[in-house]
């Protein structure tokens, strides 16, 4: 079992080191996708494998042990963790557990408060009045593209255009949930911030190339992008919703003034591999531990 909890939580750690610089060198969509998916399996495996080190020691609490029909005494004498890593995987477990309800509540109330306030507007793009410059996608489905009113009036035509077309990017491709995902993942284990941050990063740039496609210009997508962003400067907008100028703008701006991003499937092989030894791990975990309690149990039987 021991040896089943070190190789989990070093196929975490590789994920979680490794996972953030591979996935900002592949194109935004497979990066979204990738260390998305990666992250909920990691938060889920930190989970599992704290819950089988914490229930290593609460099965000895006599309560739980008649409850279960196995022994206190032989899980004890059984056990290969010791009592103060069982109780700091117990204190963990806890504690992701009560970040992860918090995240999911605030989190919730805000896409809810977001939704109802621009529901059953008669069209897809709203304009609303207002002295702040800004745009941002509602989640779908259902959603709306709102822009403010000086955000409008500040941009040309042709920008205008490639800010409705950044944001019918993120309405159509569903980008709030996955940044909802990663950031319920990182809730779970801390450890996930950068990964997370790439994902956010990931997502405008997937949004960026959508826009691009549709507008046929690079450069203009580049230029509005920037013009955006330094109109925007310190004003904020919803934390829970992805817009025009989430992410790292410059950053953003140099891919665009590039050529589009090739595929580099050989980097997402390598995360995939590095998900699969996580969850492979994860599972022998999991059976040791089954394997562990079934033994004391027929133990007590005897």
């Amino acid at each position: 079992m021991t040896t089943s909890v070190v190789a989990a939580l070093a196929a975490m750690l590789l994920f979680v080191a490794v996972g953030p610089r591979l996935g900002d060198r592949l194109p935004p969509a497979a990066a979204t996708v990738v260390l998305t998916v990666g992250s909920v399996i990691v938060a889920g495996s930190t989970g599992l494998v704290l819950a089988v080190l914490a229930l290593t020691w609460l099965g000895q609490v006599p309560l739980i042990a008649s409850m279960a029909d196995w022994s206190a005494a032989e899980l004890d004498a059984s056990s290969p963790i010791p009592e103060f890593i069982a109780v700091g995987g117990l204190a963990l477990l806890l504690a992701a557990g009560l970040r992860l309800l918090i995240r999911a509540v605030r989190r919730g109330r805000a896409l809810i408060e977001v939704r109802r306030a621009h529901r059953g507007a008669p069209a897809l793009v709203i304009v609303v009045d207002s002295d702040r410059p800004d745009a941002f996608a509602t989640p779908s489905p259902g959603g709306r593209i709102v822009v403010t009113s000086a955000l409008t009036e500040a941009l040309s035509p042709a920008e205008r255009r490639v800010v409705v077309a950044h944001e019918r990017a993120h309405l159509r491709l569903g980008h709030t949930w996955w940044l909802l995902l990663a950031d319920l993942a990182e809730a779970v284990n801390p450890l996930l911030r950068p990964t997370t941050g790439v994902v956010r990063h990931a997502v405008e740039r997937w949004a960026d190339e959508h826009a691009a496609r549709e507008v046929g210009n690079r450069e203009l997508v580049a230029r509005t992008i920037a013009r955006v962003a330094l109109l925007r400067h310190d004003a904020g907008n919803p934390a829970v919703v992805p817009a025009a100028t989430g992410g790292q703008v410059p950053r953003r701006v140099r891919a665009l003034l590039a050529p589009s991003p090739g595929r580099r499937p050989w980097l997402a092989a390598v995360l995939v591999v590095l998900l699969m030894c996580s969850a492979v791990t994860t599972v022998a975990v999991e059976r040791t531990g089954d394997a562990l309690f079934d033994g004391v149990g027929t133990v007590q039987e005897r």
